[in-house]
């Protein structure tokens, strides 16, 4: 007795298929008075038949058979004059049973379910004994018929655990947390997505209630899971069964984090109550920030728009009146101080401009050489007017090398930093512009002794239109772009910048370049 996979490597349905067959060819042999049987089946893979299941042959006489799978025995199959002997279709030798005797009679039948071919049955007889008949044909194919159901359920068996396995696959690999609950709010699935931004491994948290594990609340603080509002709890007429609701859930170690949580609810036909639930986690901390940055973003715009054009409007209201005889001087002073409020104007929208350029990656870079050290003296030369409480120093070494640089953008960094550096210490104190060079990089740093960073801040001060929260800060006129401009330009040339501060004390800005550009 011969078998095509060896048991401890099957699947349970495979394995519950041959059961079935074994005992199925077993009782048709008997009932048929024959000594050996195959039951093939198609193996859409190989496009071709292959036996399942054999009974009564050694692996000699079932590698005779096989050559007969691909033609004779599924014509005789389908024949209807399916009773035959093997002494016709095969030449000798003709294969013999496990017991040593030589097979001949054979009748086959096709494994059919409607108009579909599974497979075939076929029996065979010492070639001693009679041909078969149209009897056993008829006997034969109450047995084609059991062995055509089994092969069907194990089919239909195995496509829905491939259906199951691939949904499951999808679901775990999914980016998005997911969670399944029964009709009791109980979590039955928990993916890895869901275990990383909880913090809670599934094994501890299925079987659980999800307001016990996540603790649902709204922005506010106010459960979502212990009220009427939770999806699983409303009545079906009290919303539809698909809904999103926000706020915030609590992780493993106690942080709330924010997210956006859509309910897939299943709901019983007859009383209208939950009885399932699929529900994607969204992770909106980000979201929710680009959006306060936004508002932030369109606060200070209207901000730093609306005291030039209010200086603007009034100058040139006052100027226009016609009641009015102004002398040279008082002509020349407005005038100037409407061409002041338009460069900030002009400078205001260049910054955005030029933000809007570094985002979508279309800032070109127009490089040659240049001193750094050169151009930080001029900067500092520019800027020193404009404050009277600040002390500067420019210090570069004597062989402190050229940078093959955008020169237009390094004074754009340069500009940036020291400009910070006398907003940020608005008691004054020393700002000073230092260069040095090692293994082949350049590092300038700008260095105040002003209201310095809180370290809790100190890792997003490069981003757009971040702004810190000290009061100080806020009252410093700015969009929160000059940083972030700053680091992009560094970056495009292939350099870095960094900060190193202390709350009261001061601010370090530090960037590097490569000596020959990063080219």
């Amino acid at each position: 007795m011969a078998h095509l996979m060896d048991s401890s490597d099957a699947l349970p349905q495979e394995a519950d298929l041959r059961a079935s067959l074994r005992m199925i060819l077993k009782n048709a042999i008997e009932a048929l008075g024959g000594s050996a049987g195959v039951v093939a089946t198609w193996d859409q893979e190989e496009r071709c038949f292959t036996p399942t299941y054999s009974f009564g042959l050694d692996e000699r006489a079932l590698e005779q058979l096989l050559p007969l799978l691909e033609e004779a025995v599924p014509d005789l199959a389908v024949s209807s004059q399916s009773f035959n002997a093997l002494s016709r279709i095969l030449g000798p030798p003709l294969p013999k049973s496990d017991q040593g005797l030589i097979l001949d009679p054979i009748v086959a039948l096709p494994l059919r379910v409607g108009r579909r071919s599974l497979g075939f049955i076929y029996v065979l007889r010492p070639r001693s004994c009679m041909a078969f008949s149209a009897v056993d044909q008829s006997t034969l194919n109450a047995f084609a018929r059991q062995a055509a159901i089994a092969v069907d359920n194990a089919h239909l068996v195995h496509n829905l655990i491939e259906e199951k396995s691939r949904v499951e696959s999808m679901l775990e690999g999914s980016a998005e947390g997911m969670m399944s609950l029964d009709g009791r709010r109980r979590l039955l699935g928990f993916n890895a997505a869901m275990e990383r931004m909880s913090g809670h491994p599934r094994r501890q948290v299925l079987s659980l209630p999800c307001y016990h594990v996540l603790n649902f609340r709204d922005f506010e603080g106010r459960s979502i899971c212990n009220s009427d509002r939770c999806p699983m709890v409303t009545r079906p007429d009290g919303g539809p069964s698909t809904c999103e609701l926000q706020g915030k859930i609590q992780s493993a170690d106690g942080q709330d984090i924010e997210v956006a949580m859509v309910y897939s609810v299943n709901r019983s036909r007859a009383t209208g109550r939950a009885h399932s639930a699929v529900i994607n986690v969204r992770d909106i901390k980000r979201l929710r920030e680009t959006e306060n940055l936004r508002s932030a973003f369109l606060s200070m715009l209207g901000h730093e728009l609306q005291t030039p054009l209010s200086i603007i409007k009034g100058y040139t209201s006052t100027l226009a009146r016609s009641d009015a005889r102004w002398n040279r001087k008082t002509l020349r002073e407005g005038l100037q101080v409407i061409e002041e409020e338009c460069d900030r104007l002009s400078k205001l929208v260049n910054r955005l401009l030029l933000a809007s350029r570094i985002e979508s990656r279309t800032v070109t870079l127009k490089k040659e050489p240049v001193q750094l050290s050169v151009m930080a003296t001029k900067v500092v030369r520019r800027l020193e007017p404009v404050t009277a409480n600040h002390r500067f120093e420019v210090d570069f070494g004597p062989d402190f090398p050229e940078v093959y640089a955008d020169p237009e953008r390094m004074e754009e960094v340069l500009t940036n930093l020291v400009d910070n550096a006398i907003k940020y210490s608005p008691k004054g104190g020393r700002i000073t512009v230092t260069g040095r060079a090692d293994a082949g990089r350049v590092r300038v740093t700008v260095a105040d002794e002003g209201i310095g960073i809180p370290r809790r801040e100190l890792g997003r001060v490069f981003e757009r239109f971040r702004r810190g929260e000290n009061g100080q800060v806020q009252k410093v006129r700015g969009m929160g772009l000059g940083l972030y401009i700053c680091r992009s330009i560094v970056e495009a040339h292939g350099g870095q910048i960094e900060v190193a501060s202390e709350a009261g004390k001061g601010s370090q800005f530090t960037f590097t370049l490569p000596v020959g550009g990063g080219e």
